[in-house]
């Protein structure tokens, strides 16, 4: 074997070694997707934009192949420079495998990534609350989906975009799951600024540059008032090794609401680990059943 030949093959190697190491990695944060029920179904998806604010969002329905609608459906909203993907991933998948319509989508401006455009400098909770608006009466529409069984799940900063949303479709939404809920940004927001005016055009938040408008509306805004008027089911998951948003925040809504549970994650950090998302899928499945079977 000459000395090209044995680089290539040392090479190839070590490629399919970092391969296998990404991989692995991969699924220490994200598990493959799962049935969660007694039948699996294959998913089919299909690309549906929602018409908004001047502009339109990206989406893409997950539907059980093969089961007759209309599906209890469950609307999903990813997290703060995150796109519609992550909740698709093993969340989405698993639950349309398990016989749940499942719609994710990108926030306007949501993500330097967004298919649904826009930039980190035009979004804040509030604009993506907009988005969020059209999305749901959209999604109520849909022919597959059953808007008497539509439910509303939110990760990180979408879990504070869905938590004050959905107190404004009380009648729609028959419950609400939140992972690791964002509310501290309004109270991180007044500990950087103090007034309006000190709001500079371009700022930090979570380490991304946002715009003014992300900000200026958080400094006299309390998010648990904004929240407290949803009254239907809620399920809360929070770990507690949660720096980025420490677990008091998830506590304290759960306290807020009228009709929460609380479930501590030993150990997780924000985002979960993959065993932890594995964890709180099961624990969202198991929630949505109940409410299934609920006669509210």
């Amino acid at each position: 074997m000459n000395e090209v030949s044995t680089r290539i093959l040392i090479g190839c190697a070590a490629a399919a070694g970092l391969s296998a190491v990404s991989v692995w990695n991969y699924r220490r944060f994200m598990p493959k997707p799962e049935p969660l029920g007694e039948k699996r179904y294959r998913v089919t998806v299909q690309k549906v934009p929602v018409r908004a604010s001047g502009h339109t969002l990206y989406g893409e329905l997950l539907l059980p192949k093969g089961k007759q609608g209309p599906l209890p459906t469950v609307i999903c909203c990813h997290g703060f420079c995150s796109t519609y993907r992550l909740c698709k991933g093993a969340m989405g998948m698993s639950l349309a495998m398990s016989g749940y319509a499942v719609y994710c989508f990108d926030f306007y401006g949501g993500s330097k990534h967004s298919r649904s455009g826009g930039s980190l400098l035009e979004m804040s909770i509030f604009t993506e609350r907009e988005d969020l608006r059209h999305v749901i009466r959209a999604v109520r529409s849909f022919p597959s989906t059953d808007p008497n069984r539509l439910f509303l799940l939110g990760e990180s900063q979408g879990g504070c975009v869905a938590g004050i949303t959905a107190p404004e479709f009380q009648d729609e939404l028959r419950g609400l799951i939140l992972y690791y809920p964002a509310f501290c940004i309004p109270e991180d927001a007044r500990k950087k600024f103090q007034r309006v005016e000190d709001i500079p055009e371009v700022s930090k938040t979570f380490g991304q540059n946002v715009g003014k408008v992300y900000n200026e509306k958080l400094l006299d805004y309390d998010v648990y008032d904004g929240i407290r008027k949803y009254d239907r089911p809620v399920l809360i998951m929070h770990g507690d090794k949660d720096r980025l948003v420490p677990i008091a925040y998830g506590k304290k809504a759960a306290e807020v609401y009228p009709h929460a549970r609380f479930e501590t994650f030993p150990g997780e950090i924000h985002g979960f680990t993959g065993a932890g998302k594995k964890k709180a899928i099961r624990m969202t499945y198991a929630f949505l059943e109940e409410l299934q079977h609920d006669k509210q």
